[in-house]
C-alpha cells in the first residue's frame, strides 16, 4: 500500500496553501469561473493536470520498456464540468499528446504504448467519468 498525503493551511482573510512532495506553501483558491484568483492553484485544473501527468509518466514507463526513444512530448489536457442531476461534476477528460521520436520506429509501437498508459494510469481510473487519451507521431 502507497500512501500520498498533501497539507491545507490557511488564515484568516488570506489565501489558502498547499504543500506536498516538498514543495511548500503554493497558494490554492477556486477557479476564476467560481470567483476565484488567476494567481492561484484550483483543485479543478489540479485535478486535470493529475490526469495529464499521470498518462505521460506512465506512457514513459511503457517506452521505456519497449526502448523507444522519444525525443519529445507535449499535451493539452481538458476537463469538461457539466451540470447534471448530482450537481456540478466532470463529464470527461480528454488528453491530446504530441509526440516525436529519435528513430524511425513503428508508429504502431507508439499506439501500443499509449493504449498500456491509458490502461495503467491510476489517476484517471480512479474517475467516474471518461478520460479519452490521444496520440499524435510527428
Amino acid at each position: 500500500m502507497e500512501l500520498f498525503e498533501n497539507s491545507l493551511s490557511r488564515q484568516a482573510s488570506q489565501p489558502a496553501t498547499t504543500s506536498m512532495s516538498g514543495i511548500s506553501e503554493t497558494p490554492l483558491g477556486a477557479p476564476v469561473e467560481y470567483g476565484g484568483s488567476k494567481e492561484t492553484l484550483n483543485p479543478e485544473e489540479m485535478l486535470v493536470a493529475s490526469v495529464n501527468s499521470c498518462i505521460m509518466l506512465v506512457f514513459y514507463h511503457f517506452a521505456a520498456k519497449f526502448n523507444v526513444d522519444i525525443s519529445s512530448y507535449t499535451s493539452q489536457a481538458e476537463g469538461k464540468v457539466e451540470k447534471t442531476r448530482d450537481g456540478l461534476r466532470f463529464t470527461g477528460i480528454t488528453v491530446r499528446a504530441k509526440v516525436s521520436l529519435n528513430s524511425d520506429q513503428p508508429t504502431d509501437e507508439i499506439k501500443k504504448i499509449a493504449r498500456l498508459a491509458e490502461k495503467y494510469c491510476l489517476v484517471s481510473n480512479s474517475l467516474t467519468c471518461p478520460v479519452q487519451y490521444d496520440v499524435e507521431v510527428e
